[in-house]
């Protein structure tokens, strides 16, 4: 297969690396060719994010996988106009929005910040039948439980529980709440085995595409963290003390209350996937596939 990467940030740039390992070929599409680009053994196509553009781009490619985030008229239009590219291409008919997100099937509302948004596209994409299309359920990248020297992703404060510079872990309410864990290059290759088993069977694609790699409680990480570096402490969050902050923030017209609207979800199972739905690893569409745990994916940070 070939498959197109629509962006080159921090996630679209982890998915190249990952999969550029195995037999598929792999192209990212970029507005621009920065530097960290150049090192990938990908080919890199830049664009527009026009139809005109993006139809050229993908007339060798079997499916595109997006990865692109941004304000939100840009990630109306580059996703609608990536569908129209794909409806006009003869060989691109498989499309993968860019969530990597939650479990949106259960909390479609969230995260508060950005549900608008990418529902407008949801909703071009149900109303359509020429371009097959999924989203994919992963939880939180696995990457965030490193520190930032080591984790590719960017920076997001208080968003995600872990405080690595004070070794603070949030404890949200009782910490029970259960959140998903999965590697950047375990959702990656997932995906890539999802497309591969619809373009070969002509199957449909589901609308939600669940994929775990470990799900525990809050409380459960954070045992796990201490133990492995005794130094980690425990910060209680209250519903209220994020609830108070989302209205604050959102009064006084503050972009940071994204970080408290991502907050107030560990209170509910929103990043949690659910284990009736997230596919099996080494079986069915995964077979030959397994996952890494969280203590696995630690100790080869560790190592390297």
């Amino acid at each position: 297969m070939k498959i197109a990467i629509a962006g080159g940030g921090d996630v679209g740039t982890a998915f190249a690396k990952n999969l550029s390992q195995l037999e598929d070929d792999i192209v990212i599409l970029a507005s621009s060719l920065k530097s960290h680009l150049k090192d990938l053994k990908v080919e890199v196509r830049l664009t527009d994010y026009s139809v005109e553009s993006l139809k050229q781009h993908l007339h060798d490619c079997d499916a595109i996988i997006s990865t692109l985030s941004g304000p939100d008229d840009f990630y109306i239009s580059s996703h609608s106009n990536i569908l129209e590219a794909c409806t006009q291409s003869p060989s691109c008919k498989h499309y993968v929005l860019s969530e990597w997100n939650i479990n949106i099937e259960d909390f479609p509302d969230q995260p508060m910040f950005s549900a608008a948004t990418h529902e407008v596209v949801r909703k071009k994409m149900r109303s359509q039948t020429n371009v097959k299309w999924t989203m994919v359920c992963h939880g939180w990248f696995m990457e965030y439980v490193l520190p930032q020297n080591k984790n590719p992703l960017r920076e997001i404060g208080r968003a995600w529980v872990m405080d690595h510079t004070s070794k603070a872990f949030d404890i949200y309410g009782d910490g029970l709440q259960q959140l998903t864990l999965t590697s950047l290059g375990d959702a990656a290759n997932a995906t890539v085995e999802v497309l591969r088993h619809s373009i070969q069977t002509r199957s449909a694609l589901p609308e939600f595409t669940h994929v775990g790699g470990e799900t525990l409680t809050y409380n459960d990480l954070f045992a796990r963290v201490k133990r492995r570096d005794p130094e980690w402490t425990s910060r209680p969050v209250t519903f209220a003390e994020v609830l108070d902050a989302i209205v604050k923030g959102l009064g006084a017209n503050d972009p940071g209350v994204a970080v408290h609207q991502m907050r107030i979800m560990g209170f509910t199972n929103a990043n949690h996937c659910p284990e009736d739905r997230v596919l099996k690893w080494g079986k069915g569409v995964l077979e030959g596939l397994s996952a890494i745990t969280v203590e696995d994916f630690l100790n080869e940070a560790n190592c390297s």
